[in-house]
């Protein structure tokens, strides 16, 4: 049977619902020879699943989520195979901590100017030890008994467009890609066709990007086939996860596209060259 790898799996440690602990028994169970935690902004989930692995399970990648901005658009770009105790890195991670923390604050002050009590405790409750973001206000909201569920906190009030949100803090592309591969890491485009951020690829290729998510829950096979089209136009490398959170609404299953080893090997490659270069 060939190796299979996923690349794209959330923890509690930013906008998953499984612990890191739960998220390595799926992964255990899952039959994937190598994956990544790609929490948003932090390598909390990381560590904590790196530091409860055990002989013959399958191989965890260095990986983080970065979140970027381009104009008014988000664009998330995954980092993989960097060194997690570089200083640079870990000064960014820790700057973002901070700012979604105030961020998470002023969310919950315009919320309370709405007419509706989330006492900012309940926020931190539902965070954990991970970085603040708007699904832990989400269900902060519900045990406040401000909604009903959820998906109710984002459509009425925190989505992009809603009136409590409040941007969240981001880099530029550049800065990300370069940031990563300072740290002897790759940079891919996660999910490119969600709000269209392939269309952006020209401009993240001329950056340094290294790659981009071709396999992805959101993508039907055509997708799948296209962003492969768009990786040879711009000298891409392939990658792929299920982007895994542990939510209804999110339906994707640990390892469920398949996404080949030769996927990560080529990837490993690339950060050895990046390394090679510094």
């Amino acid at each position: 049977m060939t190796a299979t790898i996923d690349l794209h799996l959330h923890t509690t440690c930013s906008d998953g619902k499984k612990s890191p602990e739960e998220l390595l028994d799926l992964v255990r169970r899952s039959g994937v020879a190598a994956f990544a935690v790609t929490d948003h902004d932090s390598l909390d989930g990381y560590r904590q699943v790196a530091a409860l692995l055990q002989e013959g399970d399958p191989e965890l990648i260095p990986g983080i989520e970065l979140s970027a901005r381009i104009g008014d658009r988000d664009v998330h770009l995954l980092a993989y195979l960097f060194d997690p105790a570089h200083d640079e890195l870990n000064r960014q991670i820790e700057d973002f901590r901070q700012k979604r923390e105030r961020r998470g604050r002023l969310i919950v002050e315009k919320l309370e100017e709405l007419g509706l009590k989330v006492p900012f405790a309940e926020v931190q409750k539902a965070a954990g030890d991970g970085v603040i973001g708007r699904p832990h206000i989400a269900e902060a909201m519900v045990a406040a008994g401000a909604v009903h569920h959820y998906e109710e906190a984002f459509r009425k009030y925190i989505s992009n467009s809603g009136p409590a949100y409040v941007a969240k803090a981001k880099m530029t592309p550049e800065e990300a890609i370069t940031l990563t591969h300072h740290a002897g890491g790759v940079a891919v485009l996660a999910h490119p066709f969600i709000d269209d951020m392939y269309e952006h690829l020209p401009m993240l290729a001329e950056l340094g990007l290294d790659g981009i998510e071709i396999h992805h829950y959101s993508h039907s096979a055509g997708d799948v086939e296209r962003a492969r089209q768009l990786a040879e136009r711009y000298n891409l490398l392939l990658s792929g996860g299920s982007d895994f959170h542990g939510r209804e609404s999110r339906s994707a299953i640990i390892g469920a596209d398949k996404v080949p080893m030769a996927f990560l090997d080529a990837l490993k490659q690339r950060s050895q060259d990046i390394r090679g270069r510094a």
